[in-house]
């Protein structure tokens, strides 16, 4: 499997898709040169379609949903939001275990976010989710339609 030309550092390398049968199960598809019309069920064995042909431009850019047909993908990052939170909350809870004065924990919190922002701007990775059927694919830059998370839009298709 080979990386689109041209592809941003800031995408993944490798195309794959995570998709939603209609059984509820998330089947992960790699995906080489040759991208499918559709992919098969582990769980069930039932066909899910994936429209590539259709959603797939010229240049390589991904516009649109191939799963479902959506118009509008979001770009996110493809990192553990959860996990973020959490480092967050524990080192501000040890902070204010250790009494740290608040000045010092604003000299303490403020590189830790520099940092966080450095590493999502150089490392980490971004992906497509489509806002109505929650698929995700990796490895395409985003087409036209393709927008930066939108809270009220997830909101609308949740």
């Amino acid at each position: 499997m080979s990386a689109e030309p041209g592809l941003p550092t800031r995408d993944h390398a490798q195309r794959s898709a995570v998709v939603r049968c209609a059984c509820g199960h998330w089947q992960e598809l790699a995906l080489g040169d040759e991208l499918p019309a559709a992919a098969r069920c582990a769980k069930c064995g039932q066909p899910i379609a994936v429209d590539f042909a259709a959603r797939l431009g010229a240049d390589g850019t991904l516009d649109g949903c191939p799963a479902c047909g959506y118009h509008t993908l979001a770009i996110q990052k493809d990192v553990n939001s959860k996990l973020g939170v959490i480092v967050v909350v524990v080192v501000f809870a040890a902070l204010l275990a250790l009494r740290v004065p608040l000045p010092w924990m604003f000299a303490v919190l403020i590189p830790f976010a520099l940092l966080d922002w450095l590493l999502l701007r150089t490392i980490v990775k971004r992906f497509l989710l489509c806002y109505r059927c929650k698929a995700q694919f990796r490895g395409f830059p985003p087409g036209a339609h393709c927008r930066p998370f939108d809270l009220a839009t997830w909101e609308a298709h949740t």
